[in-house]
């Protein structure tokens, strides 16, 4: 199985083989299901490492939300920690949701993604749906999300 090589844009692309039935997560250190979703994740993680330059040690894969609200049982599928800012856990640089191809439909991603917000602050979002990406900044005045272009690199 390929991705679309210009799944992330900047000429940056990843090809996944289906050798083996899973996939090393080098964020979780261990070995994971090769679903579909899973491939998204791992590519958006290599992307997230490579291209944007985010630190390993600041990225968390599905991160259990009851870690900020005890009332959830909610996982975010990567989140990108905003410590070296100052910025308390519930206030993220960035949150990303991955779905497999033909999974999910942009509204239901968008609804599942308002919950999230719900408890988290991020900067950026991304939400990756197959070989689709959509990213957005957060506006600090209005307190809304705009549709951006690409993620800065991260520093």
């Amino acid at each position: 199985m390929s991705l679309n090589p210009d799944l992330f844009g900047s000429g940056f692309s990843i090809f996944c083989l289906m050798i083996h039935d899973t996939l090393f997560d080098p964020i979780r250190k261990k070995e994971v299901p090769a679903t579909p979703e899973e491939h998204v994740r791992q590519a958006t993680v290599r992307y997230l490492l490579d291209v944007v330059k985010v630190p390993e040690h600041l990225i968390a894969v599905e991160f259990p939300l009851s870690s900020i609200d005890a009332k959830t049982a909610d996982r975010v599928d990567i989140m990108v920690h905003n410590f070296r800012a100052g910025a308390p856990l519930a206030k993220p640089w960035l949150l990303v949701e991955c779905k497999a191809p033909g999974e999910y439909t942009w509204p239901v991603l968008q609804q599942q993604l308002n919950k999230y917000l719900q408890i988290l602050t991020p900067n950026y979002v991304m939400l990756a749906l197959g070989d689709a990406v959509r990213y957005f900044e957060l506006d600090a005045a209005t307190k809304r999300f705009r549709k951006i272009e690409s993620l800065p690199v991260f520093g």
